[in-house]
């Protein structure tokens, strides 16, 4: 016996059966638009609070170079700034010796240049990462939540096979010169599944230790001049050879003599002159370049 069924029902039906379907394509087309705007990079920019002023510098440098073309080897010139890079077809860039501009390096070498006004970060990627000019350095083991904008974020699993750099943001996002044939952009630091570390190249923007805090005693084999800044050439009075008290270190000019040198500063209260200035750490008795301890060799803080 054949079931019939009334030709009403059928025309109901079927209306019922594409508005159910619309409906199931409709909450995909949401559910797939709202993942996409989860995903959507931000404007480039200082994302989070609480770099040193050189560092968010370095991040406006950056996102001013959104655009220009990565180039394997690029960068890499005496001075920093995009360069033709090197065809090389084993690292997948064929033909990057015809096309000028910055590799991973390259770009966060030359953000920083045009951020400071020297160049404080040159080298690939693995000689990047050990730089003796770190105030602060971080591992994967540390998580992401120490980081501040402007520090150099490296990937690879092991320090021997470091292969990218990029620069934090802030809030999970950094800026890259990705690979042979994209352009400098902003991307998710969790796109890359092997970070490794980062390196801070300029102390946090909170206020350094002030007289009262917390005291490092060091020795000085001279009389040192003291400066109100570390990058300062104008001196404002002197610290005394022998046993001094210190609160806190950070990175700036260079003081040399010979084969010495060291670019730590020391915060202190001098003999002459006003309190809460700053000395050379290059004047301390017991340590050597970029050296910055303690009589008992603990390592100053940084500011």
């Amino acid at each position: 016996m054949t079931t019939r069924v009334n030709p009403l029902s059928r025309r109901l039906i079927a209306p019922l059966r594409w508005a159910a379907l619309l409906s199931l394509l409709v909450s995909v087309g949401v559910f797939f638009a709202g993942a996409g705007a989860a995903q959507a990079a931000p404007a480039c920019g200082v994302l989070s609070a609480g770099a040193a002023s050189q560092a968010n510098d370095a991040v406006r440098s950056a996102c001013g170079l959104i655009g220009t073309p990565y180039s394997w080897g690029g960068g890499h010139g005496s001075k920093p700034g995009p360069t033709y890079g090197l065809c090389d077809s084993a690292n997948g860039a064929p033909n990057d010796c015809n096309v000028r501009g910055l590799d991973c390096s390259g770009m966060v070498r030359y953000a920083y240049y045009l951020a400071v006004g020297e160049d404080v970060i040159n080298g690939t990627t693995r000689t990047q990462w050990p730089t003796s000019r770190a105030v602060a350095r971080y591992h994967r083991a540390d998580g992401t939540a120490p980081l501040l904008p402007g520090d150099l974020v490296f990937f690879g699993n092991t320090a021997s096979t470091i292969h990218h750099v990029a620069m934090y943001l802030g809030q999970g996002w950094i800026v890259e010169a990705p690979y042979s044939g994209g352009y400098v952009r902003v991307a998710a630091l969790s796109s890359h599944g092997d970070y490794y570390g980062a390196v801070r190249l300029y102390g946090s923007s909170t206020t350094p230790p002030q007289p009262g805090g917390g005291k490092y005693w060091v020795d000085t084999f001279a009389n040192a001049p003291v400066f109100g800044s570390p990058t300062s050439t104008a001196g404002t009075g002197t610290l005394y050879q022998g046993t001094n008290y210190v609160y806190c270190k950070t990175w700036g000019r260079e003081v040399s003599s010979g084969g010495s040198f060291n670019h730590w500063w020391l915060r202190t209260d001098p003999d002459v002159g006003p309190s809460g200035q700053w000395v050379s750490a290059f004047y301390l008795s017991r340590w050597g370049n970029d050296t910055a301890k303690d009589n008992n060799g603990t390592v100053i803080p940084n500011c």
